[in-house]
């Protein structure tokens, strides 16, 4: 990958969202409370675009403890002079800067089991091969920098990777200071319940199991690949 890429350009491609309401937003970080919550995605995509201004329209929240990591986004691509695409995938409003709406809205609390409709997912992952393939033929020289910005984004991952079968839990990390790996896992558990995909510590475990023999059959897969790529080297 890495001599596959060397000399060409990056573009920097910012997927924003939001999901849940104002109570449910209580669970997560990025942001000091649940009111500003609502525009961290919001003032991240304006500072990414903006840079550092007197008066932004849009603040970035204050947080208790550490920094914003659009902070070090934002050094990156201005002393790199890498194009920015901001894409709205679901935010209580549009950005004050120019953005990419995909047509989307935000999504419920996962802990329902229906954060969002299936209808609405579908479109999502069309538009996203879409402008995929829109980049790569306008930017055939360069490659892309995917970043997303959403808060409870972690927790959303969680519970993705344990509904494949990956046993996540207690391992996706969270912007507080000290990861609510338990209280993340509620949530989760909670969703996939609802969902019909999950009942309890019991499917837990049978969901860990998958996910450990996955992950191991992907591991002997790789080391089978390499295996034939010295045989034939």
């Amino acid at each position: 990958m890495a001599a596959k890429i060397s000399g060409a350009k990056a573009d920097f491609c910012l997927c924003a969202g939001f999901y849940g309401d104002r109570a449910d937003s209580r669970h997560f970080g990025g942001g000091s409370n649940p009111r500003d919550r609502q525009y961290t995605a919001i003032a991240d995509a304006e500072f990414l675009w903006n840079g550092p201004q007197l008066q932004p329209q849009y603040p970035l929240p204050p947080l208790d403890v550490g920094a914003s990591p659009v902070l070090i986004s934002r050094a990156i691509v201005e002393a790199q002079e890498i194009p920015v695409y901001l894409f709205n995938a679901g935010l209580p409003q549009a950005p004050a800067v120019p953005s990419i709406d995909l047509g989307g809205a935000p999504a419920r609390c996962l802990s329902s089991g229906n954060a969002m409709d299936l209808e609405t997912t579908e479109y999502l992952l069309e538009q996203g091969l879409r402008w995929g393939e829109k980049l790569a033929s306008e930017n055939s020289n360069s490659y892309v920098v995917l970043g997303e910005c959403v808060v409870g984004g972690t927790t959303t991952a969680l519970a993705v990777l344990t509904g494949l079968g990956f046993a996540a839990s207690g391992k996706i990390n969270s912007s507080h200071p000290i990861c609510n790996h338990e209280q993340k896992w509620q949530l989760v558990e909670a969703g996939l319940r609802k969902a019909g995909l999950g009942q309890g510590s019991g499917s837990r475990g049978r969901r860990q199991e998958a996910g450990g023999r996955r992950q191991g059959e992907g591991r002997e897969e790789r080391e089978e690949a390499e295996r034939r790529r010295g045989d034939t080297g």
